[in-house]
Parts: C-alpha cells; sequence; structure tokens
C-alpha cells in the first residue's frame, strides 16, 4: 500500500481547510521567509516516523499474503503428486492380455502376479426366473374375488407368504411381491398373445444356485412354472474347476477379476503383466515435488535470499516451521500401512538428505518393485481403491498425506486462516494510518496559525523599524543642511 502525504489531504472540516489556505497564502509576506516549507516539515518531521512504521508493518503483512501464496502452490503441487499414488486399484493396475474376449473380460490390478494362465468357461451364471399363466390384462381379478396366498421360498433364506384380499388383482399381486424383500423381482409382461397374453415373471435378484427360489400359491391360480433354471458360473483356470454363484469372478486369480458371458470351447490364455515405469515415474514427480516445495520454503524463511521475489517473505513465521515439519515427517515416517519389510520411502530408496532434500536410490526402487511390488502398494495405499471416500483411518502413506495436505491447502485451513489473519492486520493497520493522517492535518493547522501570527509580528516590526528609518532619515537631513 502507498500512503497519501498526510500534509496534503484535506481530512479537516472544509471550513479549517480554506482558513488554512487563507492563512498560507499570506505567509512569509512580513518576515520573507518561505513559512509554509516550514510548517510542513515540522509536521512531516513529527509524523513520519510513525508513518513509516504503520507502513513498514503493512508492507510486511502484504509480503506474508503472498508468501502464503506461493507456500500454497507448493503444497497443493506435492498434494497431487500424493493423489497418484493413494489408490490402490490406479497405481498400477496390472495388464491382462487375452486371446478370446468373446467369452469373458479380464481385469488386473495392482495385486496380480505377472505371468500366463490357461482359463475356459463351461458354463455361464443365471439367474432363476418363473412364469405364471396368461391374464387377460393387470386389472384381472384373481381368484374369482375370493382370497388365497402367495409364498415364495428362496435357497438362501427365510420364505415369505404374502395374503391377498377379496378382488385381488394381476397388478396387486406383481406390486406384493417386490415389495416382500423376497429376493426376487416380478413384472407383468405383454407377450402378444390374442386373449390371455399378461404374465407374471418372477425373477431372482442373484444368480446361481443359491440364488434360486420356489413359488406357489394357495389355490393354483397363478400357475406359477420354471421359465429359467438357476445356475452357478462354472470354469477352468488352469486345469482346476472352479464354480461361482455370480458371472463376476474376482478370485480365481488373484489380482485378476473376470466377467464371464459366454462358453467357449477352446482354452484362452491370459498373460498378466505390469508396467512398473509409470510407478517409477510417479514416484519420482513427487521426489521432485516435495523437493521443490522444500526449497521454496527453505527461500521463504531465509531474511538474507538473494532471492528479489519470494526471499524472506516468511522469516520468523511460525507456520512456516510447522508445515516444514509436516512434510517432512510425511516422506520420513513409517506408513499407517506397512507392507511386510516395505515399511517406509527409505525401504524402496527413496531418502532424505543432509540438507534434507529428498534422493532416490533408482536400483533400489527398481528392485522393491520388481521383487515386493505389493508391499509397496500397500506402503501407499493401505489397499484402498478409494482413499477419498473410505473412513478409514489407516490410509497408508499416500492416502494419509493427501488428507493431511488438503486439511493444510482448504479454504478453512491453516494457510487460509494465517492469510485471512494477514488480512485484518491491514485492515486496522490502514485504520491507524488514516487516525494518523489526521492528526498530522490538525498539526499542520497549528502550526500554520502560529507561523502567522510570528510572520504578522515580524512584519509589523519590519514596519515599525523602516518608519523609525525614515525618521531618523529626515532628522539628518534636516541638521544637516543646517
Amino acid at each position: 500500500m502507498t500512503t497519501t502525504n498526510a500534509l496534503s489531504s484535506n481530512v479537516t472540516s472544509p471550513n479549517l481547510a480554506a482558513n488554512r489556505q487563507t492563512i498560507i497564502s499570506a505567509l512569509g509576506a512580513g518576515s520573507g521567509i518561505d513559512v509554509q516549507s516550514l510548517a510542513n516539515n515540522l509536521a512531516q518531521a513529527e509524523m513520519a516516523p510513525q508513518q513509516a512504521l504503520i507502513q513498514s508493518k503493512i508492507d510486511a503483512s502484504n509480503a506474508s499474503i503472498s508468501g502464503y501464496g506461493v507456500m500454497l502452490s507448493g503444497v497443493s503441487a506435492l498434494q497431487s503428486a500424493f493423489a497418484t499414488l493413494q489408490d490402490s486399484s490406479t497405481i498400477v493396475p496390472a495388464t491382462v492380455l487375452s486371446t478370446d474376449t468373446s467369452s469373458f473380460f479380464a481385469k488386473g490390478t495392482a495385486g496380480a502376479v505377472p505371468g500366463f494362465h490357461e482359463v475356459r468357461i463351461t458354463a455361464v451364471a443365471k439367474a432363476q426366473s418363473n412364469i405364471s399363466a396368461g391374464f387377460s390384462d393387470g386389472s384381472a381379478i384373481l381368484n374369482g374375488g375370493g382370497t388365497f396366498d402367495l409364498t415364495i421360498t428362496p435357497n438362501s433364506g427365510s420364505a415369505k407368504t404374502l395374503n391377498f384380499q377379496a378382488n385381488a388383482n394381476v397388478n396387486d399381486v406383481v406390486s406384493a411381491i417386490n415389495a416382500a424383500g423376497a429376493g426376487v423381482t416380478a413384472a407383468l409382461v405383454n407377450t402378444g398373445g390374442a386373449v390371455t397374453p399378461f404374465k407374471i415373471v418372477v425373477t431372482a435378484n442373484n444368480t446361481g444356485v443359491s440364488g434360486g427360489f420356489s413359488v406357489a400359491d394357495s389355490t393354483g391360480v397363478l400357475g406359477m412354472a420354471n421359465m429359467t433354471a438357476a445356475r452357478d458360473a462354472s470354469l477352468t483356470v488352469d486345469g482346476l474347476a472352479i464354480t461361482r454363484s455370480s458371472n463376476q469372478i474376482t478370485d480365481a486369480i488373484n489380482g485378476v477379476s473376470l466377467t464371464v458371458f459366454a462358453e467357449n470351447s477352446e482354452p484362452t490364455i491370459l498373460q498378466v503383466s505390469r508396467d512398473h515405469a509409470t510407478l517409477s515415474s510417479n514416484i519420482t514427480n513427487l521426489v521432485k515435488a516435495y523437493n521443490d516445495l522444500h526449497q521454496t520454503l527453505k527461500t521463504l524463511g531465509d531474511s538474507k535470499s538473494s532471492d528479489q521475489v519470494i526471499g524472506g517473505k516468511l522469516a520468523n513465521d511460525s507456520m512456516l516451521r510447522q508445515v516444514q515439519t509436516m512434510v517432512r515427517n510425511m516422506v520420513t515416517g513409517d506408513s499407517s500401512s506397512p507392507g511386510g519389510t516395505i515399511r517406509a520411502l527409505r525401504d524402496i530408496g527413496v531418502t532424505i538428505q543432509a540438507d534434507g532434500a529428498l534422493q532416490t536410490d533408482t536400483t533400489k526402487l527398481q528392485s522393491a518393485l520388481d521383487n515386493k511390488f505389493s508391499d509397496v502398494v500397500t506402503m501407499f495405499t493401505a489397499n484402498l481403491g478409494n482413499p477419498a471416500s473410505s473412513a478409514a483411518t489407516s490410509r497408508g502413506i499416500a492416502g494419509d498425506a493427501v488428507k493431511a495436505l488438503t486439511r493444510l491447502s482448504s479454504s478453512t485451513g491453516l494457510i487460509a486462516d494465517r492469510e485471512s489473519n494477514r488480512k485484518s492486520q491491514i485492515r486496522d493497520f490502514n485504520a491507524d494510518m488514516t487516525k494518523l493522517q489526521a492528526r498530522m492535518a490538525s498539526l499542520l493547522d497549528r502550526y500554520v496559525k502560529q507561523f502567522a501570527a510570528m510572520d504578522a509580528l515580524v512584519g509589523s516590526l519590519n514596519s515599525q523599524k523602516s518608519g523609525l528609518k525614515a525618521t531618523f532619515d529626515n532628522m539628518s537631513a534636516i541638521y544637516g543642511n543646517k
């Protein structure tokens, strides 16, 4: 902020300012001295130290705000670098290549082990469905308007008996089945028949034998019959027979998810591989983001720095040291979810140096990725697929860091709070500057009045002096001629 010279600002009343100007215009007439400049200089000399002190406080607060902005940028960059390493499902998913994509889809996760597998699909899991006799429409009255019961018995679970009162229709049955929570869903289907085209189809909510059910009404009015039998998925993996109730199979091959949708007559070869280069690159980016922030914080706190832009802007700021300690602990401490012998960044070759910067031993890093990949993933992620939405207390090094840095950099975080305090201080300092300017104007008015009185006195004395001199000159002339 640039302050306005209080001596020229009109912060007093209009009449006082006008009177001051009138007085100033006449100053010097009697004494010959530039009393206007004298008054200004005296007022400025008295108030300048206070003005400079307030301005220095304003400048310091503005510098701090600028420094917080630079700090926030570095913190956000580090947060982004950690974010690429916090999700176990995306950190480095395995690549799965299949010789047949017409019968199933395969997707790898970070826990997949590189290698080859032979897969054959012998049966696709199906959900049971039953179909009723035909009806004219959904409003058709059932059982001649009399009461009846309908019992649904899941293969896994307790039976549900539905009681229908007199004059219940087809739509009533469909609605009651869907509200029963019996693990099935009912729908009224128009088959297109000429006389009784509407039929109730009851389908299990889950595939597989365990999701099957039986359904029967007390009078046989619905005429329910099986349409599709419940069936488990069956397959062989590396010659081993496997059955599952679902077509979503995640535990047949470690780290590989299979989605089955058709049988195949010949075994399919799966190749599981992993690209360590992506993860290695993300770790390198993390090291760079940390080192950039480390250097930024160091420069912000160095009052003797040669950096003319950010040097010393946060010198002696306690928050700077707090942030330095926080981010250092993030990269030197043990993970909240250590993976075997991989407990911290140092175990994969990322260590802190004497100057506080991180350095990577690429040989050690590559060895860890090649031989202990799953442990590395656990150390970073705690094996959480979406840590941002997880309530887990242990999120791994990356997940914990993202959470902490988010709190630090959010709109309600520590940096924003400190910036808000500095802005509040600036408002207070500006108010102090306004008060000081008013005092300077009042002081100038007082000096002007004093110098006006002095100038008038000097003018009067000079007038008297001129009169006396004229008298003496006349007398000398008179008596000298005699």
